[in-house]
């Protein structure tokens, strides 16, 4: 019973993390490459945000932005005519903005260790044919730093895998949250816990097949 109401929301925690990664991945590679180019002003302000943000723990973000949404967020409808009461929205919107902002930081850096990986003779010889700096990144560089940083990005996947059970701190029902509710009716947890495990298991296994087939 437990391992099949683990599974039945199983769907939420792989949705949370795929959303949450691609979107990081994107995130993370525009911040690392203006941080690797050095754009004036911008790329000070993101190194003090990564740094600082990576040493703030997930679940300490997660209760902050949780407590100023629940403060703040009848004054910004107010102001943004939204009509959606509080109790209506979805909290695993915070859970989405606390991850993408972490797992952002944390791609940033395996970007720029990419970046530091690839000889700036390949930039001078998209530049040499004609490219610009975007073309030559898009055409050149960033795909030779596929294959340096698909080890790490894996690794992030699995550790953004582990840590999207955090949101069940704010009353989203994830893998973790989904095994324990039969367990609450029978005051058995360990059989919950197990289940869980074995949900998180199976899909860590398959995010590291899919990696060994790259």
């Amino acid at each position: 019973v437990v391992l099949v109401s683990a599974l039945a929301y199983a769907p939420v925690t792989i949705k949370l993390t795929a959303i949450t990664f691609v979107v990081s991945l994107v995130l993370g590679t525009i911040i690392a490459t203006i941080r690797y180019y050095k754009v004036p002003v911008l790329s000070q302000i993101f190194a003090v945000f990564v740094t600082v943000y990576l040493g703030l723990p997930t679940m300490v973000a997660i209760l902050l932005y949780n407590i100023i949404f629940m403060t703040c967020y009848a004054d910004v409808a107010n102001v943004l005519h939204i009509t959606v009461p509080i109790s209506e929205v979805d909290p695993i919107i915070i859970g989405y903005f606390v991850l993408i902002l972490g797992t952002s930081c944390s791609v940033s850096e395996s970007v720029r260790g990419a970046f530091r990986g690839i000889d700036k003779v390949q930039f001078e010889a998209g530049y040499s044919i004609g490219l610009g700096k975007f073309k030559t990144l898009t055409r050149v560089i960033y795909p030779q730093m596929v294959p340096i940083l698909l080890p790490g990005l894996q690794n992030s996947l699995i550790g953004l895998l582990k840590a999207s059970n955090l949101v069940s701190a704010i009353s989203v029902i994830e893998i973790m949250t989904g095994a324990l509710l039969p367990s609450l009716l029978y005051y058995s947890y360990l059989e919950g816990y197990v289940a869980a495990a074995l949900v998180y298991w199976l899909i860590g296994i398959g995010i590291e097949v899919i990696g060994y087939l790259r």
